[in-house]
Parts: C-alpha cells; sequence; structure tokens
C-alpha cells in the first residue's frame, strides 16, 4: 500500500505532539523537585522516626549509652521497613543512635542544592551510575531542649518512578500511532476521492460529483467541487447548445445568399440581368440579418460566460418605458394598434441601467412585433418596499402550455411563425432578470399573451 504524503504528514505531526509533550511533562518533573511526591514521602518518613524517637525515650534526654541502647533497635527495624540508611546525630554532630555500622559520607550531598519543606525537612538528591539517592534531614528538640538532628538516606535505582511514566507515555504513544492509522486514512479518503474526480473531470468526465458526509471542511470542500462541477457542466452544456443554435442559424442566410449568388452569376453568364437588383438586395438584407444575429449571440454568449456588470445604477422605470413607448409610437399607428399604460412612479436601485433598458426593448419589441393590426398593447408598472412589478400584455392567440417556458430557450421559435427573429431576445432578457435576482414568466390571460417581470428592491 503506498502512503500518501498527506497521511504522513499527519503522522509525523501527530508523533511530534506526542514526543515534545512527552518532554515537557518530563522536564517538569524534573524543575518541580521542590514539590514533587519524594519530599513529601521523606518527610512523613522523617517525622514518623522522630515521633517514635521521642516516644521510646519518654521526650528526655538522658545518657547517650541508654540513648544508643534503647534507640539501636528502633531505627534498625524502622530502617528495614523504609528500605533506608536511618540514624541519629546529636548538637555537637556526634552519632547518638544508627541503623547500620558505617555511616554514609554525606558531604557530596550537602553541597548541592537542598528543597526545604513548610516543615523544615531537607532533602538533597543525587544520581550517579545508575543510582538515585535521596537524603533527608530534620532537626527536631527534645522537650528538655536537647536537639537531635534526624538522617534518612534512600537509594533506589535510578528513575524509579520516571521510567515507569516513561514506559506508559511510550505504550500510550504507540496505542495512539496505531489508532491514528485508520482515523487518517478516514480522513485523506473523502480527498483522494476529490482528488481522482478532479482528474476525470479534467480528461472531460463533467459528471463527477463527491458523496458529501459529515458538515466539516473537507464536506465544504465537496460541496464547493460539486458546486463547481455543476456550473461547468451547465456552462459547457449550454456552450455546445449555443453553437449548434448558432451554426443551424447561421446555415440558413448562407444557403439563400448562395442561392442568390448561383442565381445571380447565372444571370449575369446568360446576359439577362433583369432582377438582379432583387438577388442584390436580398443578400444585402441577409447580410444585415447575419450581422445583427451575431451582435445579438455576442451579447448573449457574455451573459451566458456570467459577466455580471457593475449593480451600481438606478433607473427611473416610468421615463424608460415613456421613451420606449415613444419610439415604437411609428408601429403603432401604422398597424393601428391600441396602446395603454399605467405607469407608477418607480426609481429601482442598485442596478445596471444599460441591462433593465435591453429587458424592456426586448418585452415591448415583441409585443409589438406580434400584436395583428388594430390590436392591442398594454403596460402595468407598479412598485413598493419590497419590489416591482411590470406587466405586459398584447393580442395574441393562447399558446401552448409548453410554449410558455420553451420561449425563454435560445433560439425558440414559434411553429408556424413567418415574422423574422434570432429567438435569443427573451432567452436574454431571463439571463439579465436573474443578474438583478428578478423573474420573468409568460401566461395566457383573457386580454391576450402576457409577460410578468418580478423584480426585489436590493438594500443599498
Amino acid at each position: 500500500m503506498k502512503i500518501s504524503r498527506t497521511y504522513l504528514k499527519i503522522f509525523l505531526s501527530f508523533m511530534l505532539v506526542l514526543v515534545v509533550s512527552e518532554l515537557v511533562i518530563f522536564g517538569l518533573l524534573h524543575m518541580s523537585w521542590d514539590k514533587s511526591p519524594r519530599i513529601l514521602h521523606m518527610e512523613r518518613q522523617l517525622f514518623t522516626v522522630k515521633n517514635l524517637a521521642e516516644m521510646e525515650l519518654g521526650g528526655i534526654h538522658t545518657s547517650p549509652e541508654y540513648e544508643k541502647k534503647i534507640l539501636t533497635p528502633l531505627l534498625e527495624t524502622l530502617s528495614k521497613s523504609l528500605k533506608a540508611d536511618i540514624w541519629i546525630t546529636g548538637p555537637y554532630g556526634e552519632i547518638v543512635a544508627s541503623s547500620t555500622a558505617t555511616i554514609p559520607d554525606m558531604s557530596d550531598y550537602t553541597t548541592g542544592d537542598a528543597a526545604k519543606s513548610a516543615d523544615g525537612v531537607y532533602v538533597y538528591k543525587k544520581r550517579n551510575e545508575g543510582i538515585k539517592s535521596v537524603y533527608g534531614i530534620y532537626t527536631g528538640k527534645l522537650p528538655m531542649g536537647y536537639p537531635f538532628t534526624y538522617h534518612l538516606y534512600h537509594s533506589i535505582p535510578k528513575f524509579d518512578e520516571e521510567s515507569w511514566f516513561i514506559r506508559a507515555q511510550i505504550i500510550l504513544t504507540i496505542i495512539a500511532a496505531i489508532f491514528l492509522i485508520p482515523v487518517a486514512r478516514r480522513v485523506i479518503r473523502p480527498l483522494k476521492e476529490l482528488t481522482s474526480s478532479a482528474a476525470k473531470m479534467g480528461r472531460g468526465d463533467l459528471k463527477q460529483r463527491v458523496e458529501i458526509k459529515g458538515k466539516d471542511e473537507i464536506a465544504e470542500l465537496g460541496k464547493a467541487f460539486n458546486h463547481m462541477a455543476e456550473g461547468l457542466d451547465k456552462m459547457v452544456k449550454s456552450s455546445r447548445e449555443l453553437t449548434a443554435n448558432v451554426s443551424h442559424e447561421l446555415r440558413s442566410p448562407l444557403a439563400r445568399m448562395r442561392i442568390s449568388l448561383e442565381m445571380l452569376k447565372e444571370r449575369i453568364e446568360t446576359g439577362n440581368t433583369s432582377g438582379c437588383d432583387t438577388f442584390v438586395d436580398g443578400m444585402q438584407s441577409e447580410i444585415t440579418h447575419m450581422d445583427e444575429l451575431i451582435g445579438k449571440i455576442i451579447e448573449f454568449s457574455k451573459l451566458e460566460m456570467h459577466e455580471t456588470p457593475a449593480m451600481t445604477e438606478t433607473v427611473n422605470l416610468k421615463e424608460l418605458i415613456s421613451d420606449l413607448l415613444e419610439q415604437y409610437q411609428c408601429i403603432a399607428e401604422r398597424s393601428n394598434l391600441n396602446v395603454q399604460a399605467e405607469l407608477a412612479e418607480v426609481k429601482l436601485s442598485n442596478c445596471n441601467r444599460n441591462g433593465i433598458g435591453i429587458v424592456m426593448d426586448n418585452i415591448l419589441g415583441n409585443a409589438f412585433k406580434y400584436t395583428d393590426s388594430r390590436g392591442k398593447v398594454g403596460v402595468h408598472l407598479s412598485g413598493d418596499d419590497t419590489g416591482v412589478r411590470i406587466s405586459v400584455t398584447n393580442t395574441h392567440a393562447p399558446l401552448p402550455e409548453e410554449d410558455l417556458e420553451e420561449i425563454f430557450n435560445p433560439f425558440h421559435r414559434l411553429k408556424g411563425q413567418e415574422i423574422p427573429g434570432s429567438g435569443l431576445g427573451l432567452a436574454a432578457t431571463r439571463r439579465i432578470l436573474r443578474i438583478h435576482n428578478g423573474e420573468i414568466k409568460a401566461e395566457n390571460s383573457e386580454d391576450g399573451f402576457r409577460i410578468v417581470i418580478n423584480i426585489p428592491i436590493k438594500e443599498s
């Protein structure tokens, strides 16, 4: 099994933390010698020796011979019990009693620093050749005022308590390291799956998604990856669809131009130039149509690529719609259209003025274009603190239910409709409104075909 670098980093970081923590704890144990349990333990032992000695003597200083005779058996018994050398000295350093025949030389100990307990016990320590020695001293006074100094000397294997602690820490480290393996693999597994999915996406498989488990940072990364994958999938599909539709839309005028060009060449070759102007005008009209179509395709492509425009402008919708209605006045007069407008004084802030202008131009342009002679076009504008509502109604036969949604797809044209157009106007309108968090829908009403727009009011 190949070990990943991420797993190795997690494992080494974890081990480093354990090792550092062990060193810190071990250092604290040695730095806090004054407060270690060994000091309290030595203090209790020395006070035990003191109390028992005073009880044996009855609290009275007698002769050295008597004190030695009484205290020696006691110290020997305590020595075996405490596993230590014990002796008592008088005020002039003379040996009063001892548990051993030879008193150890403590000069090397007393030259070093001592730990002192609250009750006046001094404790020295020394390490050499695998042995840790602890030497404790306490000076007390008998009731008669004759001071006795109690000595207690332990000689134990080096690092007795510490060795058990270190062993326990090492065992815990090993156990933790063993359990870290499945934990680290569990953490790394979704990252490996994410890497694999990203590699497949790089090879063109845009259907890749990762399974989201939990609510941690890796889950958030997975959600971001899935969101990115969905966006790329939609973008590529839209691009492919756009390319296919563009090819289809451009092929028709090119085919008509080719036919006109062949007929024009045939007329010129035969010397019959009558009607050539018609073919030239037709080709010129097709070129103009293609130029307009390409312009709209470029404009729509920018919307598809999510090039969000600046949303910092304010537009007076009543003035905008009124200006557009004046531009379409000539069409209304030529077709004897009845135009009715109910426009409230509404201003839309935090928007893109050009985008809103394109929306209204597309909607009104379609209304006037697809209304039969002597028909009716109605525009209604209203607004409140929550948003803006615009409805445009024109006289038209009811559309099939499926077309009420399909008309917003790129290049969609109504069946049997001979009026020229690109099929991009409503698609671009929906894209622009979505950028403004707005909605657009089509519906059949008693007055005809109706487009309804809702744009929420954004906080400044």
